[in-house]
């Protein structure tokens, strides 16, 4: 019996000391996608997030990393996704996991990320055909 729930990226989520693993499974399940974004492109942490979940501000952009690659490859390859919106997921899931598409071409990321990112592996392989 095939599971209802997707697969996602966990590696940066299992890194995370237990406070900030905490603080990104709640921003991981209450804030959407354009939300995480903004966060993320700010220059200072939230400190409100790392003091409710007693996280350091030296966590946060892991916190933030951890929490963009779950929830980009929690999504599902859309025939009604355009060109430009799927190389926008792309684009935000490579950084997130540290290997941008300005630094590495997207076949050096699909080969680095086939042990140390499974799942996004997997999904790069399904959104780049």
């Amino acid at each position: 019996m095939q599971s209802l729930e997707n697969k996602y990226e966990k590696t940066l989520l299992l890194q995370l000391s237990l406070k900030a693993r905490d603080a990104a499974e709640n921003l991981l399940n209450t804030l959407p996608l354009a939300e995480l974004l903004v966060l993320w492109q700010q220059h200072s942490p939230d400190e409100q997030i790392l003091q409710k979940y007693n996280a350091s501000n030296e966590e946060w952009y892991a916190i933030l990393n951890a929490t963009i690659l779950a929830k980009v490859t929690y999504f599902l390859i859309n025939p009604n996704f355009t060109k430009a919106e799927i190389l926008y997921l792309v684009t935000i899931a490579t950084a997130s996991a540290g290997y941008p598409l300005t630094k590495y071409s997207l076949s050096e990321i699909i080969q680095l990320s086939q042990s140390e990112f499974p799942v996004l592996h997997e999904w790069l392989l399904t959104f780049s055909q």
